[in-house]
């Protein structure tokens, strides 16, 4: 069965990608090229330097039967347990006291009824684990799946209903209030355009085309649902107007979102009037590995209601800028375009190929003294960036992994365009979805100044289509 998330033809645009974004093709030097000047010259960037220390290492695969590249049992054993052979993203939502939940995003085998539509039904998938240990080779996680029946995993659902099948995946969550809430990214189309950078108008859809009708409740650029579950049913999520009186819609731009699982103290100006409180930081991309995140600060007795939430936009010297929700909606055109605030973005990014941000975590990293940004740049390249504070100043980007820097990752973690030993050869694989799962992190500074952090983080890969748990050593110089 590990063959078989190779063929699964859900996902055409990646398929498309992943066949031209191979090392020294143009969209991993693109990243890496952008790196190198942004480190070079960090724009508005955190003094502080980040540098990862030797290379990020595979610890074990976390889904699937088999081990692509040793050929080994996984610890899981997701198919002949679960009935689970493949799935990708995985954000870990950390409850603290309980387990650590893993939103999965489409799940293989899918199981369409005959002539559905492939945008529904719900096709991800819910993990979670107990463990406090860091995870290792021979155990991995010890993860385990929602399940409806024995060796049949059970589909997160939102109520009401919204596409959840195909391109349709949970991008982030946060457990908050004995309540776990989750991001669905919906409204996607399968057969999506690819999205360039357009930090002016961020949510202009490309032109139609015969796959793609570029509408409302189907486009390319999708947009974004805040649902809540609880605990004793986590696979049950409520949706807009069953979490609050209001039918609260999420704020424009933050299309792919993600949450912080800690709290931070806002500090700054809001209506001309200082501010400071405690909020949940909420970063939301626009545009789908095109664009660079946005922040909001949700405080956390209303979380669930974004008409609260304060919107990053800028600073003034160091102090950071806020607006409200009605201010961050008010560069709405009469064409239904937006504009976002000046300064709206979270560091800036005079290199083209930094706007590349698809899915990201942020986590405070109490090693490090900060907080610490992951994502994908575009497709193979995983970055990071440290910051005092959830909105700055970033610091320039680090490559924790890509083809480029790692070329050992190709047959071990990826598949190569010209085939594998033990393996059909096919589409060339990738990785994307870097998501730290901060219960791990082990504090490894030796002394002195510079701090040291061991993260575990997951990637997603593409061919094979699994989840893998790696581990990184970052050091941070003041």
């Amino acid at each position: 069965m590990r063959n078989q998330p190779q063929n699964d033809r859900r996902h055409p645009l990646k398929i498309t990608i992943l066949g031209v974004a191979r090392p020294g093709t143009w969209l991993d030097i693109l990243c890496v090229a952008a790196t190198i000047a942004a480190t070079a010259l960090p724009v508005g960037a955190s003094a502080a330097s980040l540098s990862l220390v030797g290379s990020s290492t595979k610890v074990c695969q976390l889904t699937g039967e088999t081990d692509w590249a040793s050929g080994q049992p996984t610890a899981a054993h997701t198919w002949s347990q679960f009935g689970l052979a493949g799935v990708d993203l995985g954000f870990p939502v950390e409850s603290h006291a309980g387990p650590l939940y893993f939103l999965f995003g489409d799940a293989f085998p899918i199981n369409h009824p005959p002539g559905s539509p492939p945008s529904l039904p719900a096709d991800d998938a819910l993990g979670w684990t107990a463990r406090t240990a860091v995870p290792d080779a021979t155990t991995c996680l010890d993860l385990q799946l929602a399940t409806t029946a024995p060796q049949s995993f059970a589909h997160p659902t939102v109520t009401p209903a919204i596409q959840q099948g195909s391109f349709n995946v949970p991008s982030g969550g946060v457990y908050l209030n004995k309540t776990l809430y989750g991001f669905f990214w919906t409204d996607h189309c399968v057969f999506p355009s690819f999205l360039t950078p357009n930090p002016a108008a961020p949510l202009t859809r490309p032109a139609p085309s015969a796959l793609c009708a570029e509408i409302p409740a189907n486009n390319s650029v999708g947009r974004s649902v805040l649902a809540r579950a609880m605990p004793t049913d986590p696979v049950a999520f409520h949706g807009p107007g069953l979490i609050t009186k209001i039918e609260p819609q999420m704020p424009s731009g933050f299309v792919y979102v993600s949450a912080a699982a800690e709290a931070a103290v806002v500090v700054g100006l809001l209506d001309k009037s200082a501010v400071k409180m405690r909020a949940i930081p909420v970063f939301g991309a626009a545009r789908y590995r095109a664009s660079i995140p946005y922040l909001a600060m949700a405080p956390e007795a209303t979380f669930d209601d974004p008409t609260t939430w304060m919107f990053f936009a800028g600073r003034v010297g160091t102090t950071p800028i806020w607006f409200t929700r009605k201010e961050w909606e008010s560069a709405h055109a009469a064409n239904g375009g937006w504009a976002p605030p000046l300064g709206a973005e979270i560091y800036d990014a005079t290199q083209m190929g930094e706007r590349r941000v698809g899915e990201h975590s942020v986590t405070w990293n109490a090693a490090l003294r900060a907080w610490l940004l992951v994502y994908n740049c575009g497709i193979d390249v995983i970055e990071a960036r440290t910051a005092p504070e959830p909105w700055g100043p970033w610091s320039a980007p680090t490559v924790i992994l890509s083809p480029t820097h790692d070329p050992s990752v190709v047959c071990t973690l990826i598949m190569s365009p010209s085939g594998c030993p033990g393996h059909r050869s096919g589409v060339g694989g990738a990785f994307y979805a870097s998501f730290v799962m901060n219960r791990f992190t082990q504090d490894v500074t030796a002394g002195g100044a510079n701090k040291r952090a061991t993260i575990y983080w997951l990637v997603s890969t593409w061919n094979p289509y699994n989840v893998v748990v790696m581990q990184s050593t970052l050091e941070l110089v003041p």
